[in-house]
Parts: C-alpha cells; structure tokens; sequence
C-alpha cells in the first residue's frame, strides 16, 4: 500500500519522482531510464549522492527561463514533456471518490510563494529517498522502486 501511495504521489510529477523511473526504464525503446542514469557507477543501486546529483540536474532541465526557481508553467510544460516521451496522455478530469491530489507544488513549496526554489526540490527529494529507501541502507536498489499494478498499467497515471 505504502509503494503504490508513493507511486501516485510521484505520478503528479514523474519527471522528479523515481516512481517513474521503473515506469521509464520498462520502456526499453524510449533510452535508459530514470534509474539507469542516475546509477552512475553502474552497480545496480542509486546512492543519496546520486539520487540528489540526478535532481539537481533535473532541476536545471525543468527550469526553462534558468531564474533558479521552478514556477507551475515549468512543472507542467515538464510533466507534459513526460508524458509525451512515455506515450502516455495527461490526466484528465477529478480524482476518484475518496481520493485527494497534492500537486507537486503544494508538497514541495515550503514557504507557499508559487514558485519551488533549488533547495525546496532538494528538500522535497531527500523526503522522497527516505521515503523509498524502505531498508535504511542509504541507497535505492530497483526492487525498492514502487511498481505499477497491472489494472493501474492500463489507466492513466493520478494527477
């Protein structure tokens, strides 16, 4: 329950979550996914040092006008961006009964001022590497990464 939580956490904003890393890297016609480039050493597991390494460039990529802060256009031309390179469409419409959707924004934007600054991203990512980290050992090894279910493959990604 804990992973797939944390996988439709991360769908909102795939391009900075690992959760859509697995996603990433089963597309073996799309190049190497998350995962992959962010193991730099190759030894099957991302450190904290390579996760962060691998946000910080992310961070750079989503932020188009280069001002050092990430606004909701950013996050959105990225998630969009996302979705195109998976072949998958943008969510549309509520979330299910029950349900409710945090935008990557409201959970990164400590200081609420619309915009995510470099050190908000990194906050937001060493939550997230506790968060999978589920051993403790302080690195992530692919079987840590949530999974999608096989009745999830076939919706698209929450929102």
């Amino acid at each position: 329950m804990r992973k797939t939580t944390l996988l439709l956490l991360s769908g909102v904003f795939a391009v900075s979550a690992f959760g859509g890393a697995v996603q990433a890297d089963q597309g073996a016609d799309k190049g190497p996914g998350l995962f992959q480039r962010a193991d730099k050493d190759g030894d099957g597991f991302v450190t904290k040092l390579e996760f962060a390494d691998s946000r910080a460039g992310m961070f750079k990529k989503i932020d188009a006008n280069g001002d050092a802060v990430l606004d909701q256009d950013e996050l959105t031309k990225a998630r969009e961006a996302f979705h195109q390179k998976m072949g998958k469409p943008m969510p549309q419409g509520d979330a299910p009964e029950g349900k409710k959707r945090h935008s990557f924004m409201q959970r990164a934007d400590a200081n609420e001022d619309g915009k995510i600054s470099s050190e908000e991203f990194t906050a937001a990512g060493e939550k997230m590497f506790a968060r999978l980290d589920d051993n403790g050992d302080g690195k992530l090894a692919k079987d840590e990464m949530p999974k999608r279910r096989k009745h999830q493959q076939d919706q698209p990604p929450a929102q």
